[in-house]
């Protein structure tokens, strides 16, 4: 599903006044007065009205639970130096009024966000230039359905010590106890891995809480959704993978970051591909994976099945089998990350080249990666990780209808 995007588009010329830099806007105090809106803030639909209020939260990291769209106005002063309006939200919670699961249509998800901003401010939308809107990026989620919770926490658990190639656990990974970042701050992909339930029961007790102070009917229709038995059934053991696909990141693989583009129906980008390619270093450290890590007896009579020699007059020698056994036994004890500091201390080459062979007898980067040499029962769950992109919505699913249709208001169509 696209679970997020976000849009910059910026003035026409006519409302700009160019500079040495770039351009400022000829009368931003017009937004304010005559339109009835801040810099920034956020704009809800109400019983077929706009409803718009300051934004509660910084522009830039919008929080899981935020439900509406978001926008802001820039004048010229960042680094795009073009007056411009950044819009965000969340289509499916736009469209559908949760996030369980939802769409991965391009044009509706897009178009979502356009309508909701146009409908909204109509006059605005004339003095903007469409045609050059970008895509500044999009969240794509995956799920991954476990048999509990139990379960789907000891998968978080597992996946919080996994580090390969490009792609980095943050600083904060331990911060969190349902959720886990990588690349957090990169400028061309973020990856993140957490648990449905505990963010739905959140999600719950904000909307409440606001709701007792607000009393908005998009509070109580977003809180009637939510709470729905079937919604909370998929949440429960679902293991979210959401990769924000930032616009470099998805240029560099062929994806045109023109709204133009994405409200296209005829240009449907390979979401699944996209996904598997940003999580590919994460889920080949999974790969090869025959054996029990946890299982001493296990582990060393397959390393002498794999790694054995005939000596010269006939004996079978299984040395470099026990050497390796030190060094899973080590690994184990000590945790991966200060075994492979001390080993690579004296040689980067020799420690590859002995996880080369753990791996060519039927152990994972995962499954050695869990050892933190920490006191901890982490349960080998690699097996259990398993994102069907087949059934990722309910049978009964059908796509929602455009927003401009469930607010009966004239369907927008951009020009490409």
């Amino acid at each position: 599903m696209l679970d997020m995007a976000g849009i910059s588009i910026p003035f026409l010329s006519e409302h700009v006044a160019e500079t040495d830099h770039g351009g400022l806007l000829r009368n931003i105090e017009f937004l304010c007065a005559e339109l009835g809106m801040t810099l920034e803030g956020e704009v809800f639909w109400e019983n077929g009205q706009r409803n718009v209020q300051r934004l509660r939260h910084k522009f830039e990291s919008l929080p899981s639970s935020f439900a509406s769209l978001a926008y802001k106005v820039t004048d010229g002063t960042d680094f795009k130096r073009w007056p411009y309006v950044r819009i965000s939200g969340c289509p499916a919670k736009l469209l559908q009024g949760h996030n369980v699961y939802g769409s991965d249509n391009a044009d509706l998800c897009i178009m979502s966000l356009v309508e909701a901003f146009t409908l909204a401010f109509p006059e605005l939308s004339t003095s903007l230039d469409w045609f050059h809107a970008t895509i500044d990026f999009i969240d794509v989620t995956y799920s991954a359905q476990v048999e509990n919770e139990v379960v789907a926490q000891q998968v978080i658990d597992t996946l919080r010590h996994l580090n390969y190639g490009q792609t980095r656990l943050s600083a904060d990974h331990k911060k969190f106890k349902t959720t886990i970042y990588w690349n957090k701050g990169s400028e061309h992909k973020e990856l993140k891995a957490y648990l449905k339930l505990p963010e739905l029961d959140n999600q719950i007790k904000q909307l409440t809480r606001k709701w007792v102070n607000e009393k908005h009917d998009h509070l109580k229709y977003q809180i009637e959704q939510i709470t729905k038995p079937h919604i909370r059934e998929a949440a429960t053991g679902a293991v979210r993978f959401e990769a924000r696909l930032k616009s470099r990141w998805l240029t560099a693989n062929g994806i045109p970051c023109t709204l133009a583009y994405f409200t296209n129906p005829e240009n449907q980008p390979d979401f699944p591909a996209l996904w598997a390619k940003a999580f590919n270093d994460i889920f080949r450290t999974f790969a090869g994976a025959t054996m029990n890590a946890h299982d001493n007896t296990e582990v060393l009579n397959q390393l002498r099945a794999i790694h054995f020699r005939m000596t010269p007059n006939g004996n079978i020698s299984y040395a470099k089998a026990e050497t390796l056994y030190d060094l899973y036994t080590a690994i184990m004890k000590d945790g991966f990350k200060k075994t492979k500091d001390r080993i690579c201390e004296r040689s980067r080459a020799t420690w590859k080249r002995k996880i080369d062979d753990l791996q060519s007898a039927g152990l994972s980067l995962a499954q050695l990666m869990q050892f933190t040499g920490e006191n901890a029962n982490v349960i080998p769950l690699i097996r259990l990780i398993n994102v069907d992109f087949a059934n990722q919505l309910p049978a009964d699913f059908t796509e929602p209808l455009p927003l401009s249709r469930q607010l009966k208001q004239p369907q927008l169509r951009l020009a490409s």
